[in-house]
């Protein structure tokens, strides 16, 4: 009877040590998967066993804590390439993070007919890619049930970064553009000012200067003055066919080949090309209330030389 009872007594103590035992692996498994969204000053944190991420909205940054990581950072100026590895605590800027997770699966030796030949292993990878720091930090493989709590808040922090990315470009546009104006003002205020300085210059000054642009003083040369100081028609004629234009608002510095010369009231009209070849003409009148011998003197020269140069273009075949 005794031993009996002795039985009884161990079996029941078994069976008790047995039901700790696995409410004790139970509670390790359940703490193991615990996991936690919590605000934090300037922003929100989910915590778990191995690893925690903090979102700080206010800073523009995430801070990742981990228990067993892998950190390579390429190098970059003045820094050399750095990698780490164990516990680790990284901050990176928001802007241009992006978040890796993806299920693990192991392969299977012998996968039976019609049956896939991967199957899922439980387990998540984790990383952490930093574009501004040119950084990578990979966590150790998680718990495919932690992995799956930790996608909602991925999906928070990524449309976070993704808006301030947006917000970042429409600022770098919106400086670009004011960049642009402040170039274009600038550059409407220097011709203005150019301008400025042309009408504030002598009839001598201006023909001066038109003859340093066209590289050649003409032999023969006439100006009409508009009678507020400025110059209201100038011809400028070289000996070789070259010649400078002004009148109205536009000046020429070019030759006669191809020109027309054409006879108005009490002035000539001349069509030339312009010096880069364009194909359309450019008109100009010039030697107003000039006296008609003149006109038709210049007239002749500039046809003279004109076909002149036409007898210069070598023949095409």
């Amino acid at each position: 009877m005794s031993g009996q009872m002795d039985w009884i007594l161990w079996s029941v103590g078994a069976i008790f040590v047995l039901s700790i035992a696995a409410y004790l692996y139970a509670e390790l498994q359940a703490f193991w998967m615990r996991t936690a969204v919590t605000k934090i000053p300037g922003g929100q944190r989910f915590e778990a066993h191995e690893f925690s991420v903090d979102m700080l909205r206010r800073a523009g940054k995430i801070r990742v804590k981990a228990r067993k990581a892998t950190y390579h950072q390429k190098a970059r100026e003045g820094q050399a390439e750095m990698e780490k590895q164990g516990a680790l605590d990284v901050t990176f800027d928001a802007l241009g993070l992006r978040i890796e997770l993806a299920r693990m699966v192991r392969t299977l030796s012998n996968p039976k007919p019609g049956q896939e030949a991967t199957e899922p292993s439980g387990w998540h990878s984790l990383a952490f890619l930093a574009s501004e720091e040119d950084a990578e930090l990979r966590l150790a493989p998680l718990p495919s049930k932690v992995a799956d709590e930790f996608v909602t808040f991925a999906k928070q922090i990524q449309l976070w970064v993704e808006r301030l990315e947006h917000q970042r470009q429409a600022r770098l546009d919106a400086e670009e553009a004011a960049k642009r104006e402040a170039e274009e003002a600038a550059a409407a205020k220097a011709a203005l000012k150019a301008k400025g300085k042309v009408n504030a210059m002598t009839p001598d000054e201006q023909i001066a200067q038109w003859r340093r642009v066209a590289g050649f003083t003409g032999t023969t040369s006439e100006v009409g003055l508009d009678g507020k100081g400025g110059i209201e028609w100038f011809i400028d004629l070289d000996a070789t066919g070259r010649i400078t234009l002004h009148s109205g608002k536009q000046t020429a510095h070019t030759t006669l080949r191809g020109a027309t010369v054409t006879s108005l009231g009490g002035e000539l009209e001349i069509n030339v090309l312009d010096a880069e070849g364009h194909p359309d003409p450019h008109s100009f009148r010039v030697l107003k209330n000039t006296p008609p011998d003149v006109r038709r003197a210049w007239k002749e020269r500039m046809e003279i030389l004109r076909d002149s140069l036409k007898k210069m273009v070598p023949a095409t075949t």
